[in-house]
């Protein structure tokens, strides 16, 4: 009888190190369609986002939603008054327009947000998609970096848009972008832009380890990019180079047409 042969030590090894080469091709493959699921329902989201801002617009003869306002009457899932801070933030006062808040749950599409113990809250603060709340809508709160008052007005001009015919190029303009609030918490109600009347980013590149703040909540968390829906109903996937360029936020730089531009007082040339 023939002696059967055995696999050799060389051939076990070379099974091995394929085995574990397809492995890390499946985890990998599998990663990378969780991540695209991941921006695809973001971007979906932020369509979704965009038809209710304009509907809301449309009720409010072209005003727009303010993108933070204290003294609002906001209601809940149930009819319920709520206090501040959930009334002052846009998802509540937005929710009217997205249908039954049990089904949408959120505006961003987080279905785990009524699991939460406060979810009412929850939806309030870490929506996953923030409102450009400064430049777009105006931000009254206390907190706010450049409220729209008349002192400011007086001293800045119109550094806003608060109507829907005043802004001047629709397709570009920033309206919400992917927020975070930590390093470890995705989402937030507010996204802030590289500058106002000073620089707010941070010169370093975007780190998902330091402070959210560092580039105004905003997540690049898609593969280096973070969604944005603009103006104009659309919604696109951005790099942080693109998303510095301040005619995407500011509706005065892009009418002056100043990707580095900084909001300055009204008699500065």
């Amino acid at each position: 009888m023939k002696k059967q042969r055995g696999f050799t030590l060389m051939e076990l090894l070379v099974t091995i190190t394929i085995l574990v080469i397809l492995a890390g091709l499946i985890v990998g493959a599998t990663s990378f369609a969780k991540r695209r699921l991941a921006s695809v329902n973001e971007l979906s989201a932020a369509r979704n986002l965009m038809i209710a801002y304009h509907q809301y617009a449309g009720d409010h003869s072209g005003k727009l939603l303010e993108g933070y306002k204290t003294d609002q009457e906001t209601t809940g899932p149930d009819g319920e008054y709520l206090h501040f801070p959930m009334n002052a933030r846009y998802p509540w006062r937005l929710m009217p327009y997205l249908g039954d808040p049990r089904e949408t749950l959120t505006v961003n599409g987080n279905r785990n947000a009524w699991d939460a113990a406060d979810p009412i809250y929850q939806v309030s603060v870490m929506p996953n998609l923030g409102i450009n709340a400064v430049l777009v809508g105006g931000h009254y709160g206390s907190a706010s970096p450049l409220p729209p008052t008349k002192r400011f007005t007086d001293a800045y001009g119109k550094f806003y848009v608060s109507h829907a015919h005043e802004v001047h190029d629709p397709s570009n303009l920033i309206v919400f972008a992917s927020a975070r609030q930590s390093e470890n918490e995705r989402g937030y109600f507010e996204v802030r832009p590289p500058k106002l009347t000073q620089t707010l980013w941070s010169s370093e590149e975007f780190d998902e380890d330091h402070p959210a703040k560092e580039h105004g909540f905003v997540d690049f968390r898609h593969g280096g990019k973070a969604v944005v829906a603009k103006f104009d109903g659309s919604a696109a996937l951005m790099t942080e180079d693109e998303m510095r360029d301040m005619r995407m936020w500011s509706n005065q730089a892009a009418i002056m047409n100043l990707a580095d531009y900084t909001i300055r007082k009204a008699d500065t040339p």
